[in-house]
């Protein structure tokens, strides 16, 4: 093995989940490689972060809380109710890509806005960037974070290859929720856990003025078919503000 290791081939190897003669090739391979040794030890300390900011005991409290308290998604035209335990939270992913930044999170150069998110389960929990695609198994739940900057509001969505849209975050008149006061990194409230098969394209919109879901949505399923009814290669939104997007593969 001369060329050097995709990360998202490290990261399963570090998770224990590459099959048995894959994973004594790669260990071969990263005992010789000093810039594979490199980024298997970014990971190592991303994963030391990220547990120390979000520890397994609160992230399975939001988990148990969403699951007490589920939420239906009001009903609208074309919109999924297969989101299990709370109308919230997204969708995630890590296609290969060296490693960009120690925090892995999306950041509009000059507002401060920034968003992340996070996988949990029974193995490690792991941070995904925006803009990546990664297989999220069923026992997984996800978190999302962000850092406002200066909008004052902030809607999550999702949409399927399906074109059915499900709304995860925001008021019960299904406008844009109003973000945490206080500079620095909020989370957005549970965990949630997807249910079905196939892709699922996960957008975060953080705006200067509330926008109305139902816009959204009809603007997020003309995207779609724009793109060919594929939502991994759908166009940004353009609504205004910040939009970060993961699509979220479910297998």
């Amino acid at each position: 093995m001369s060329a050097h290791l995709a990360e998202w081939t490290l990261r399963r190897l570090r998770a224990g989940e590459l099959p048995g003669g894959e994973a004594q090739q790669a260990r071969s391979h990263v005992a010789t490689c000093a810039e594979c040794q490199r980024v298997l030890h970014g990971l190592e300390e991303e994963q030391a972060r990220f547990e120390a900011q979000v520890p397994f005991e609160r992230f399975a409290a939001g988990v148990e809380g969403a699951l007490k308290q589920p939420k239906e998604p009001a009903s609208q035209p074309r919109v999924n109710g297969l989101l299990v335990a709370v109308a919230a939270l997204v969708l995630l992913a890590v296609t290969v890509r060296p490693l960009l930044e120690p925090e892995s999170v999306n950041r509009l150069k000059g507002s401060g806005a920034s968003a992340t998110l996070r996988i949990g389960g029974e193995g490690p929990q792991r941070a995904v960037l925006p803009g990546d695609t990664e297989t999220v198994l069923p026992h997984e739940r996800v978190r999302i974070g962000y850092t406002a900057g200066p909008y004052p509001f902030i809607l999550a969505l999702s949409l399927d290859d399906t074109g059915e849209v499900s709304p995860l975050y925001a008021t019960e008149d299904q406008r844009s929720l109003r973000v945490e006061p206080g500079a620095g990194r909020h989370w957005l409230p549970d965990s949630v856990s997807f249910t079905g098969t196939g892709n699922e394209r996960v957008m975060v919109l953080l705006s200067n003025e509330p926008l109305e879901l139902r816009e959204v949505a009809e603007r997020a399923l003309r995207a779609w078919e724009e793109a060919g009814n594929q939502v991994s290669a759908m166009s940004p939104l353009e609504l205004g503000g910040v939009e970060i997007d993961w699509v979220l593969h479910k297998p």
